[in-house]
C-alpha cells in the first residue's frame, strides 16, 4: 500500500524532546498553528511534519531566535510566517485556530493570553507547556473560563513537565471535585484521573521539596501557612492516586 505524502513526512520527521513530542501529540489536526514563543523552530517544523498543522504563523520577541527558526525552515517547502512580535500581538483574531505556548513560565503565559484575551478567546484549543507555575496558570484559566481539555506529565532530563491543553468554554470549567485540596492548583485533576505514569514520581519529588522547606522553616520558627498548605495537599493527592490504582 503507498504511504501518503503526510506519512512519510512523519515517518522522517526528527524526533523533539520528550516535552516537546507530548505537546505536538496533545495539539489536534490545525489550519493554522500560531507558534508563540518559536524559539529555534523545531516544534513548528514538526508540527507541519507530521500534519498536526497545514500552516503556521511562528513568533518570538527575539529577532535572533527567529532567524535560527528561519534558516532551519530554509528550503523546506512548508507554509509557514514568521512574525518578530510579543506574544499574540502580531496575529489578528481567529487568524489560527490553535496556540502552542511553549517553555515559559506559567505566569507569563497567562500574562500573554490576558493581554489579548479576545484572540486567546478565538482559540479552538490552546496546548501549553510551563516551566513554572504552573498552579498560577491553572489559577488564570480556571478563573478566566477556560476549560481544560487534556493534561499530561512526562520527564525529560530528569527533571518533570506537565503540559495543559484548554479551550474558552466557561460553561464547562466544572466545580473541582469534593476531594480536591481547597485552593491547590500545583496538579491538575485530569492527569491524576489519567493516572499518567510520571503523576507520581512528580507529586513526591515536590512532596520531598515541599518537606525540606517546611524543616529549614521550622528551624527557625516559623512555619508558612501557603508552605504547609502545599505540603498537605501534595500528601493529599499522593494518596488519592494510590488508592485509585490499588
Amino acid at each position: 500500500m503507498e504511504r501518503s505524502a503526510a506519512d512519510n513526512r512523519t515517518r522522517r520527521r526528527r524526533r523533539l524532546r520528550p516535552r516537546l513530542e507530548k505537546a505536538l501529540e496533545m495539539t489536534p489536526g490545525c489550519a493554522v498553528l500560531a507558534d508563540v514563543g518559536c524559539d529555534h523552530g523545531q516544534f513548528s517544523l514538526a508540527a507541519l511534519e507530521s500534519g498536526r498543522a497545514k500552516r503556521v504563523i511562528a513568533s518570538d520577541i527575539s529577532e535572533a531566535s527567529l532567524q535560527k527558526a528561519m534558516r532551519l525552515f530554509c528550503g523546506a517547502g512548508y507554509d509557514i510566517e514568521f512574525r518578530c512580535c510579543a506574544g499574540l500581538s502580531g496575529c489578528s483574531e481567529g487568524e489560527a485556530d490553535c496556540c502552542a505556548l511553549l517553555g515559559m513560565g506559567g505566569e507569563l503565559i497567562a500574562s500573554i493570553l490576558e493581554s489579548d484575551i479576545i484572540k486567546a478567546r478565538a482559540f479552538r484549543l490552546i496546548v501549553m507547556q510551563p516551566m513554572r507555575g504552573e498552579a498560577e496558570l491553572r489559577h488564570w484559566l480556571r478563573e478566566n473560563g477556560f476549560a481544560i481539555a487534556n493534561e499530561a506529565v512526562v520527564r525529560d532530563d530528569g527533571r518533570y513537565y506537565q503540559l495543559i491543553s484548554a479551550r474558552y468554554a466557561p460553561d464547562e470549567v466544572l466545580p473541582l471535585p469534593e476531594w480536591w485540596p481547597e485552593g491547590f492548583f500545583q496538579f491538575g485533576v485530569t492527569a491524576l484521573e489519567k493516572h499518567e505514569s510520571a503523576m507520581l514520581p512528580m507529586m513526591e519529588r515536590y512532596l520531598s521539596m515541599m518537606e525540606k522547606k517546611l524543616n529549614k522553616a521550622a528551624e527557625k520558627g516559623a512555619v508558612p501557612p501557603l508552605l504547609q498548605s502545599e505540603r498537605d495537599g501534595t500528601l493529599a493527592l499522593i494518596r488519592r492516586y494510590k488508592e485509585t490504582i490499588s
